[in-house]
């Protein structure tokens, strides 16, 4: 999943634009009633929001024609850019203009549940539908219990790094297995001969920029802490592993180890600098191994996994496929999410753009990759260490204002010379503000 490259509307903004009661009116469906107002609305098509890369809107275009040709409705994508879905969407629920569906980040669907603008599924899929999916993940779609969409995919973060630049530098064994992955303190090793190799270049580059600082949260997973308590409620980042991650976060920046143009509110991306051979490694998701695939001609690239401290540990990326509660065609639309997300249309989604299926009745066994299939091994063993902690955390209705925080605070930590214990602790205060 892209980290999402701007700033949804915050919920108060949404709840204003909506109106008094807003919660309480969406909860009851009556934004515009199902089966009436915005979106396509002529009975024939359906009407889905999404960005795409080239890969993944090929493959939506191709489950979207079988659809067709299955059920005989017709469904018009809505391509946007990345960083005009979530204020677009927004906008057409709060205009009583809805899409049938629309693609959402795990990370931004807590904000839609959080104000009942999702529709209540339960009755429209097939028996038992939950069953085929990850736990986790199946959770993330529910909403009071009740499913508002499907789980379509998952991604997650592994190390890209550039061979010949690592050759060049001495380093020829590069970990195969998680269980042989760097320690942190073994990275900063190979990071400084990086460096030493090529003192004006940059050794790496992290993917935290704008949306993507949630993905912080990996570093204080690796370190042995995490948001919430074992209670789900007590805030936790204010603590000796919290202090562990953001010093070695913050020490890849003192050292001359990171980019220092790869601001965690900046606006611009390390993969899309990495084919130029500006850097030499990067964490990246799997999704960007066909763009990164197709413009890196200059040399060959290979991924291993994350470095690891006190524990292995990633970041939750993906995508669900959700129906708002006002869609115009709830019924087809139902059946759509459940058509993309069935075992075949799974199956043919994640090969062709190089994402985890999120179905346990389908694992990377089962698939047969387009792109790079010899680096796929990485993040399918990679995605086991997502943590449970950090999964429900991800998808908790408070974890936009997470991710606002940590967007906030970690820049000024980074940059601005904000000491580490007074960042852990406005950290902590801002999500005690948020409660659980």
């Amino acid at each position: 999943m892209p980290a999402p490259r701007s700033r949804r509307p915050s919920r108060r903004s949404f709840l204003t634009a909506l109106g008094a009661g807003g919660t309480a009116a969406l909860a009851g469906g009556s934004l515009a009633g199902c089966g009436s107002g915005g979106g396509s609305g002529d009975g024939d098509a359906l009407t889905m929001v999404t960005w795409a890369t080239d890969a993944e809107l090929a493959a939506f275009e191709q489950l979207a024609e079988a659809f067709r040709a299955e059920s005989g409705v017709r469904v018009e994508l809505e391509n946007l850019a990345y960083d005009q879905i979530l204020t677009t969407v927004d906008s057409r629920l709060q205009s009583g203009n809805a899409p049938d569906l629309f693609r959402v980040s795990y990370i931004d669907i807590g904000a839609y549940t959080s104000v009942g603008a999702l529709a209540d599924l339960t009755d429209l899929l097939p028996a038992g539908f939950g069953d085929a999916f990850t736990p986790g993940l199946w959770s993330a779609v529910l909403a009071d219990g009740a499913p508002v969409g499907v789980p379509h995919h998952t991604d997650v973060s592994a190390l890209v790094y550039n061979i010949p630049a690592f050759e060049a530098a001495g380093i020829t064994e590069v970990p195969t297995t998680l269980d042989a992955a760097w320690s942190w303190e073994e990275w900063l090793g190979v990071l400084g001969e990086l460096k030493g190799a090529d003192p004006d270049g940059h050794p790496l580059a992290v993917n935290w920029q704008a949306a993507g600082a949630y993905r912080w949260l990996s570093f204080l997973a690796q370190a042995g802490g995490s948001v919430y308590g074992e209670d789900g409620t007590s805030v936790t980042i204010a603590s000796d592993a919290g202090a562990r991650a953001l010093e070695h976060c913050l020490g890849l920046y003192t050292a001359g180890l990171h980019d220092p143009s790869y601001l965690v509110q900046a606006a611009n991306y390390p993969d899309e600098a990495f084919p130029s051979g500006r850097l030499k490694a990067i964490h990246a998701g799997d999704f960007l191994l066909p763009s990164l695939t197709e413009q890196t001609t200059d040399f060959d690239f290979g991924a291993t996994f994350l470095p690891r401290d006190a524990a292995a540990a990633t970041d939750l990326g993906g995508n669900a496929v959700v129906v708002p509660a006002d869609a115009p065609n709830l019924e087809a639309a139902a059946q759509f999410a459940a058509f993309l997300a069935s075992r075949e249309s799974m199956r043919l989604f994640c090969e062709q753009t190089t994402v985890l299926p999120t179905r346990t009745d389908l694992t990377a066994a089962d698939l047969t990759y387009a792109v790079r299939p010899d680096l796929m091994p990485v993040f399918v063993e990679q995605a086991t260490t997502i943590p449970a902690s950090l999964v429900s955390a991800s998808t908790s209705p408070q974890f936009s204002g997470i991710n606002a925080a940590l967007q906030q605070e970690l820049e000024a930590c980074f940059t601005g010379g904000r000491g580490v214990d007074e960042t852990l602790a406005r950290l902590q205060s801002a999500v005690e503000e948020l409660g659980a």
